[in-house]
This record gives structure tokens, sequence and C-alpha cells, in this order.
């Protein structure tokens, strides 16, 4: 045992767990599911047969399908606009018709239509008493406990009432007899979609072929049906509104035109061709007033051009009036024959000859008459100057006496008018409302709905229901996934440790051993089957701790403090056993009884108590007074024989830090047994004063919770943890338990052990 090699032990970790924590959790996982196997297999097994006879005693059912087609696009077999065009087809719509297929309305009037009521497979008060209801159904499960149940029990807590009561009758159904029948059709019928096309499939499912395909046709129809008949109505109700209205616009139109007539006649307006008699006399007025201003202007000017001529002597020829009149003509032509003849004459005769003086007299009273003639000619222009002043002031004076009473003709046109645009809007209303009319009749006769039919259901071949295989297999994966969700919550109520990798979470602290439970015999105790069984598993695991201790204490190293959370952990049975083993590895070991109000070394080691550790911390007794040695085991111990008022301020004493420093020099290693630590304080006075600290912790008992709080209790005091020790572990469940640690593959190595 001495030449055992010292194990190195690393300080303890408080890092977060290894990145193989996944692979932890599914090992944890698995190995959970083995511990609970039979659980699991039963519960099963369990769930397998009820999912067989459930589907085996299940009526098949039978679905059919029919196909329609929501039409994304509208015939225009007329340029009309319809009063209900086709739907846009989008998301939104065909989710729409979808909701409209399975609408109660359409699935009440299959159902009477095709009397389901009177069908006992979709009317409940027809049907026989189904097996799988009677075995399956909580309220007969919960009929048939209560006929278990004396009826004087069941009246005197009230759920039953007395014989003859009221409340006793027959049960009357209070849902009406049609609802039920709807509520069982609409869980038969589904209608799908694939989500790329107008395609609807409406399929329904039945406990015979032909009915699931007559209730889906009778569906689609009754569908379709009702989209035209909607169509129609809306049709209907615009052409017998349109013709209503038309009655009253017809009304209000004469109305309009007999108020326009009434108007022009009380107010003198009648008119030609759109113009009033007024306008049109002022418009004839102011052409003549025109006329008769140009005229009188051109006579102006022509009189005007003679006086100023006559003032300058100059000839009047030249004015038009007077040559072109038919008496100055023939005067000048007169006077140019005269001047011919003269000048002939003239050669002949001489300037005194009396034919020439007669023609000088002749052309002389010629000259007199054309002065004469421009004279009147001239006084004819006056005269007509004054006429045509005459003339316009006339026309001037009826124009004005006009003018007065066309303002008022004006002041009654903007009354016409007004009227007349009334007239005029009730006209062209009244013509669309009549085209209108004419179109929604034309309508009426072409209307369709907006889906159509592409295929009708026929009677299915083969079930569509689940065959009780499928049930069978159901049934086995939701038993197995909820049997092992009760293996997990099982395994979760239990609380303690069972494995090294699962400690080391809990705590950051690394396991040193897990010491096995022992089967002793009668009054043997630990540390004497230790030396009875050297080449045991028990002496292996006090073995690896002495190791780990070693290891870990270094060269001046030699007080160890053994503590738990809780009594009854082990620790005292560690404390004795780990000192026999260091003691038969040629140590000199001290046992060391520090659990004031408990101790127990002594119980382990037996003997008469003599002095022990508090008289020797009180100063009357001496060390060497105090400690006993034990033959058989080789170990020295310090036990407890007198009680003291105040054991916190006896540890926490200066006499106990001396007393740790006169041991480190006298032995080797020095074994702390200490109350626990969850209890009272005393361990966590010592743990500061010690060189390493051992934390024993019952194996599948102490809380994980608890464990992980007291050791960050001790970290935070400055503990030097060394590590933990699993105690009193059953062999057996722990490879149950499938954990991979090395106790996990005991049964591989127990060749090696002489238990």
């Amino acid at each position: 045992m001495r030449d055992l090699a010292p194990v190195k032990v690393d300080p303890p970790s408080t890092s977060p767990p290894r990145p193989d924590g996944a692979a932890i959790d599914v090992l944890s996982f698995l190995a959970v599911l083995w511990r609970r196997k039979w659980l699991i297999l039963l519960l099963s097994l369990l769930g397998a047969t009820a999912g067989w006879l459930f589907g085996s005693l299940r009526t098949p059912l039978y679905s059919a399908a029919a196909l329609v087609v929501i039409e994304p696009r509208e015939d225009r077999i007329l340029a009309i606009e319809k009063v209900v065009g086709r739907l846009p087809v989008d998301e939104r719509v065909i989710a729409t018709e979808i909701g409209i297929l399975t609408s109660p309305e359409l699935l009440r009037r299959t159902a009477r239509d095709l009397a389901l009521a009177e069908d006992p497979e979709f009317n409940p008060f027809l049907r026989e008493p189904d097996p799988i209801s009677a075995l399956f159904d909580p309220r007969i499960l919960f009929e048939r406990l209560l006929a278990l149940v004396p009826p004087d029990w069941l009246v005197a807590i009230g759920v039953a009432a007395e014989t003859g009561s009221a409340s006793a009758a027959t049960e009357v159904p209070t849902e009406p007899v049609e609802e039920l029948v709807v509520a069982a059709l609409a869980k038969r019928v589904r209608v799908l979609n694939d989500g790329r096309s107008y395609l609807l499939t409406l399929e329904v499912s039945s406990e015979e072929p032909a009915k699931a395909a007559q209730i889906a046709n009778h569906l689609v129809d009754v569908y379709l049906e009702q989209q035209r008949q909607a169509k129609l109505g809306a049709t209907v109700r615009a052409s017998s509104f349109l013709q209503e209205r038309l009655k009253t616009l017809r009304a209000e139109v004469e109305q309009a035109e007999a108020a326009v007539a009434r108007f022009k006649a009380e107010q003198d307006l009648l008119d030609a061709r759109g113009v009033t008699l007024g306008e049109q006399e002022l418009s004839e007025l102011n052409r003549e007033l025109i006329v008769a201003r140009g005229e009188l202007a051109e006579r102006q000017a022509k009189l005007r051009l003679v006086r100023e001529l006559r003032a300058r002597g100059g000839g009047l020829d030249a004015i038009s009036d007077i040559a072109a009149s038919p008496v100055i003509i023939d005067l000048r032509a007169r006077e140019a024959e005269l001047a011919r003849r003269e000048a002939e004459l003239s050669a002949q005769f001489g300037p005194r000859h009396p034919r020439m003086v007669q023609l000088e007299r002749d052309r002389a009273n010629l000259q007199a008459k054309v002065r004469a003639e421009i004279d009147r000619i001239a006084t004819q222009l006056e005269n007509d100057v004054r006429v045509a002043q005459s003339k316009i002031a006339a026309i001037e004076a009826q124009l004005a006496t006009i003018k007065g009473r066309s303002a008022r003709d004006r002041q009654a046109e903007v009354r016409l008018n007004e009227l007349e645009r009334q007239a005029e809007a009730a006209r062209q209303l009244y013509q669309a409302v009549l085209q209108r009319s004419k179109e929604t009749r034309e309508e009426e006769r072409l209307v369709e709905a907006d889906a159509r039919l592409v295929s009708r259901a026929t009677p299915p071949l083969a079930p569509s229901s689940l065959g009780p295989k499928v049930f069978l297999l159901a049934g086995f994966l939701g038993s197995f996934l909820l049997s092992s969700g009760l293996a997990l919550v099982l395994e979760s109520l239990a609380k303690g440790l069972r494995s090294a990798r699962e400690t080391e979470r809990a705590t950051g602290l690394p396991v040193l051993a897990l010491v096995p439970e022992l089967a002793l015999k009668r009054r043997q105790l630990p540390h004497q089957y230790l030396l009875d069984k050297p080449l045991s598993l028990y002496t292996e695991a006090i073995g690896a701790v002495f190791v780990a201790i070693t290891s870990a204490l270094g060269e001046r190293g030699r007080i160890v403090l053994v503590t738990s959370s809780l009594p009854e952990e082990g620790k005292t049975t560690l404390v004795v056993s780990l000192g026999t083993f260091a003691a038969r590895s040629g140590k000199r070991v001290l046992l060391l009884d520090l659990d004031l109000r408990h101790p127990s070394v002594h119980r382990n080691l037996g003997g008469p108590t003599p002095p022990g550790v508090v008289e020797v911390l009180e100063g009357s007794a001496s060390l060497e007074e105090a400690v006993r040695k034990d033959e058989d085991t080789g170990v020295d111990f310090l036990p407890v024989k007198g009680r003291t008022a105040n054991p916190i301020a006896l540890l926490a004493g200066e006499r106990m830090r001396a007393l740790f420093a006169h041991l480190r020099d006298r032995y080797d290693l020095v074994l702390l047994d200490t109350a626990p630590v969850a209890s009272v304080t005393d361990a966590r006075i010592l743990a500061p004063l010690v060189d390493r600290v051992l934390y024993v912790v019952q194996w599948n008992k102490t809380p994980a919770a608890l464990v992980a709080e007291e050791v960050a209790a001790l970290r935070e005091l400055g503990a030097n943890l060394t590590g933990i020790v699993l105690t009193r572990v059953d062999l057996a469940k722990h490879a149950k338990y499938g954990h991979t640690d090395r106790y996990g593959y005991y049964k591989k190595s127990q060749r090696y052990y002489l238990n």
C-alpha cells in the first residue's frame, strides 16, 4: 500500500460545463429510459393494444370528392354592365368560398333535402350504442362508477334525486336534433385547395360509399344553385327597383316640361326655333336701324359733297345720283348734239349767223335745264337725309320700347333657363334609367354562378379511414412518448446525485470516489470489512480517496476536514475507514472527533472514553492523556467526552489553532470528523483552518441543490475543497441507471475484486 503512486488532483473548477454537454444530456436521457424500461414497455404495450382495439372496432369511413372551380374570367355576351359581376379571385375570395361551402346554412339545407335526421349515422338519438364509445366515453365510465355506489349515498350528497322526483324524469335532449345532425355532418365535410389554383375539392366522409358521393354532389349542387339564385335575386331586385324608378322619373319629366311650357305662356316667351318673339323683333329692328343708319350716312355724304362742290363752284356731274339721272343723261346728250352741230356750222357760218345764235340759245337753255335738274336732285338728297333721320329716330324709339320690355323678359328667362335645365336633367336621368332597365331585363336570362362543377363525386371503392395497424402504431408511439415523459418526470422528482458527472456539474468539484453500500455481517463495522477484505471494491474506493487526499495535501499538508450536508450520510464511517486505510499504508494517523454535539468516532473504535478534545481545548487534560490508539487498525483517535455550552467559541479559539499546529508536526494525516455543514456552523468555522476539506454526499438521497449551496458557502469562506465522495452507493441500481463513470462498468471489472 505504501508504494501507491500519488495522483495529482486539480483545483476545483468553477467553469461552465464542457462542450460535450449535449452528448452527455443525450446519454443521460437514454439512461433514464433504460432505467424505466419496464414501465415504458408496459405502458407502450397498453397503448398499442388500446389503439388496435380502437382501430378494429370503429366503423370504417369512405370519402368521396367533387371538384369545383372558381371561374376567374367573365363571358361577355352582351356589352352591358352586370348588376352583380364575377368575383375577383384571390386568396381571400377562395377562403371565403371554402367557408360558404362548409357553412351551417348549406349543411342544414343538405341535411333537410337528404333527410339525414332519419339517418342513425348523423342522428345520435337513432344510433345504437357504440362499443368504442362505451369503452372510452368518460360519461359512460362515470355512470358505471356511480352505479357501484349505493343510491342512498348519491341522494345524500346531492348527485342523484329521490325516486319519483321531477328531476328523475327521462332526460329530454335540449339541443334540436337538426343542429346535432348539422354538427355531425360538418365533421364529415372538408374543402381543400392547393394554394396554386382555383380548384376546390369538396370531400365528404360517410360509412357508406354511395351516401358519401350523394352528400358531396348535393352540397355542390346546393352551393352552385345558391350562388346563381343570389345573383338572380340581386338582378330581379335591381330590375324591380328600376321599373319603380322609371315611373317616378317619367312623372318628374312630364311635370318639368309642363312647368316650362306654362311659364313661357305666362311670360309671353313664345319662341320660334328657340328664339323668343321679343328677341326676334329686337333683332329685326337692330338690322333695320343698321341699314337706316348706313343709308343716312351715305345720303349725308352725298349731300355734303354737293354742298362742297357748289361752294367751290365745281361741277356736280361726278356725283353718282346726278350722273345716273336719266334727265341729266338726256340733257347731256342733247347738249353734246348741239355742240357737234355748232362745230359743223361754225366752219360754214360765222358766230353771228342766226343759226349759230340759235344753237347758242339752245345750248344755254339746255344748261339751264341741267342746273335745274341738279338743283332738284340736290334738294331731293336733302329730303332723303331728313327722311332717313326720321326713320332712324322712329326705329330708335321703337328699340327703346322693346329694350324696356326685354329687361323683364331677361328676368323671366333666368327662371325659364332653370326650369329648362331641370327638365333636361330629368329627361337625361330618365333615359339612363330606361337604358339600364332594359339591360337588367336582358341580364336576368344570362345569370350564372361564379363557380362551376368540374367533376362529380363517385362512390369510393376503398375506405379512407385508417386501419387497425395505424392505430396500433399510433397508440404504441403515443404511449411510448407519454411513458417516456412520465419516466423523465419521475426521474426529476429524485433530487439526489447519482453519478460523478452529475455531481461535478452540480458542484464544480471532482468526485474522488463512489463508496459502495456494504452488506455487513452482524456487528461488523465498515472499517473492519476493509481489514477483512483488502481486495474488495469498498477498499478500492477508500484507497482512491486516500490517494487523492495525499496528492492534494503536498509537503506540509496534514489536516483534512470531513463534512457533509446532513446527518447519516456516512461521514464518520468514511473518516474511520479512511484512517484505517492510511494506517495500514504506514501513515501516522489521528482521527479527531470535532462533532461536539453528536460525537460518533468512539462508537466505531470502541473502548472506554478517556478525557477528550473538549478537555484538551479547555486545558484540563493534556493531548497525551486524551489520545487513544486502536490496536486493530493502528489509528490514534481523539474522541469527545465532555460537553461544552459554547462549541463555536471553543472551535474558533486560539487553542484550536495551536492544537492543529502541534498535530501537523506529530502526525502524517489528521482526519477531522465534524458536524454536518447544513445543520450547524462548526464546519464553517473549521474549514479555513485546515489544509483540505473533503465533502461527503450520500448517493441518490442528498438533494443536489443543498449540496451545491453548501459547497458554494464553503468556497466563500476560503475552504480548500478537495472533492466529493459519494457514499452508500447501490452498485446494482447504479449500473441500472447506465452512468458512464468507472463504477458503471463494475460488472466488467468485478473479477479484480474479492468482495
